[in-house]
């Protein structure tokens, strides 16, 4: 690239931001065109950062003024594709310098961040004030709180405190047309009009571009278990966790389902503890946290599981008697979603149902599956209390990996068709993206998409933010065509 030809767009946003704010360089624009799952790899030439809502909102103007789509990116780790700018002509606009926490009210519960503070920072903000911000992800460390509420993000602790949505209490956000609406004021109650923050969470920078965040901060678990549970079928696991729930008094933070496969796939690591129960074909990881030191989780473990093992409902249980012993039990479920990629090419599915109906959607989903490819290996694992399972294929042994992968959209239609039967969502906790978009089109109801296009082409009549991404973007336009940007 002759950095001596620049377009306009690319001038005048290096006039306004400054030269560092703006990448066209190849080698400097590619870690932001590198998508996760290299499904989506990124076809944009210009990557603006800017360093606060106010040059953002800049950016934004500046490429509305020369007809040029915008592409939000945080800390580019989603896995549909809804980061990846799709042509050659759409300009990322990367958050990762808006990195500072405005504010933290230890007594309020409040916390106000930017956009580009990782996960991993808020968290260890809030423990640094003896607080708790209990959003948890894998990829804490890397992804950041803008896209954590643009996807909605749900993690490992939704069962206790919800998605990102239940932990915002406002937003700053910029406007397609580059203005910046702001309510970080933090109020728990307000009944004053429509809520605009939950129409921004969740819709994956087709909206607005989150800047800035007040985040409710809540008190630090001081007792804590966790518990591996060996099962002899699915049918018991969520009994098991609403009987967790009612012993303690609403403590179970964590209830994640794996089946055996899917817990083998998981060791296939090196650095991932060996199955303490083996021999079952489900798994049931259980964590009970509490503000209340006096709280007695042992106890509540015990009255919850004691029923389920008369009744032969409970093949083994193993409390982990160190907060070392917790980690080794946690491991076995993180370590699953890398130990899939050793295992082979694999075809994912983020769905969800209500938990009540996951013991009878398994065995149709599986159904379906194995009469696509009876040797197909179901890597199943996910969140059992609120109905979101990562319903993962894997190729057969002898399979070859591209041959597997060309078969995705069959087995994608087999196991939405069975979650749709269900009334269930076929993007529980990931988005939409690129990759879930036909399919969410082609299974949602008709009169949502409706008014989702609706709410688009009202905020967004230009469609210039996030063009082609999510499922608003079923009858959407193409992007304006301004040239080669950079």
């Amino acid at each position: 690239m002759v950095e001596t030809a620049e377009h306009p767009l690319a001038e005048a946003l290096r006039a306004r931001l400054g030269p560092d704010a703006v990448l066209s360089e190849p080698t400097r624009t590619a870690p932001y065109m590198a998508e996760q799952r290299g499904q989506f790899p990124g076809r944009g030439r210009l990557v603006v950062r800017p360093s606060d809502a106010e040059s953002a909102a800049a950016a934004v103007t500046l490429c509305r003024t020369h007809g040029a789509a915008v592409v939000a990116q945080s800390g580019n780790t989603g896995t549909v594709g809804g980061g990846s700018p799709r042509h050659e002509t759409e300009v990322v606009v990367s958050l990762e310098r808006l990195q500072r926490i405005r504010s933290l009210d230890a007594d309020d519960g409040l916390l106000v961040a930017e956009a580009g503070c990782t996960l991993a920072h808020l968290q260890e903000a809030a423990a640094d004030a003896q607080r708790f911000f209990p959003l948890s992800l894998a990829s804490e460390a890397q992804c950041r709180i803008g896209g954590n509420l643009a996807t909605n993000a749900g993690g490992l602790n939704v069962l206790r405190y919800g998605n990102a949505r239940n932990l915002a209490l406002g937003l700053e956000v910029v406007l397609a047309d580059g203005r910046i609406w702001s309510d970080l004021r933090g109020l728990r109650k307000d009944n004053s009009g429509y809520d605009l923050r939950d129409l921004f969470i969740g819709s994956e920078g087709t909206l607005g571009i989150i800047t800035a965040a007040a985040l409710r901060l809540l008190p630090p678990p001081r007792s804590r278990r966790v518990a591996l549970l060996a099962l002899p079928r699915l049918e018991p696991a969520l009994p098991l966790v609403r009987a967790a729930q009612s012993e303690s008094g609403e403590a179970v933070v964590g209830a994640e389902l794996m089946s055996a496969e899917a817990l083998g796939m998981g060791q296939l690591l090196d650095d991932t503890p060996e199955n303490p129960l083996p021999g079952s074909p489900w798994y049931l990881l259980l964590e009970l946290a509490t503000a209340d030191p006096r709280a007695d989780l042992d106890e509540a473990l015990a009255a919850a599981l004691e029923p389920a093992e008369t009744a032969g409902d409970l093949d083994d249980a193993l409390l982990a008697p160190t907060e070392a012993a917790a980690a080794r039990l946690w491991r076995l479920r993180t370590a699953i979603p890398d130990g899939q990629k050793r295992a082979g090419a694999s075809i994912k599915h983020d769905i969800s149902v209500r938990p009540g109906t996951l013991a009878a959607f398994v065995p149709e989903a599986l159904a379906a599956v194995t009469e696509l490819d009876p040797g197909v290996r179901p890597c199943i694992f996910g969140h059992v209390g609120d109905g979101n399972l990562h319903f993962n294929l894997s190729q057969p042994p002898d399979a070859k990996p591209e041959a597997f992968r060309a078969r995705a959209e069959a087995f994608h239609r087999a196991v939405h068709d069975v979650v749709c039967r269900h009334g269930g969502s076929v993007a529980a906790e990931h988005g939409v993206g690129q990759a879930k978009r036909d399919e969410v089109a082609r299974c949602a109801d008709p009169l949502g998409l409706e008014l989702m296009q609706r709410i688009k082409g009202a905020l967004d009549p230009d469609n210039l933010l996030n063009p082609g991404k999510g499922a608003a973007a079923a009858q959407a336009p193409a992007p304006p065509d301004c040239g080669d940007p950079s």
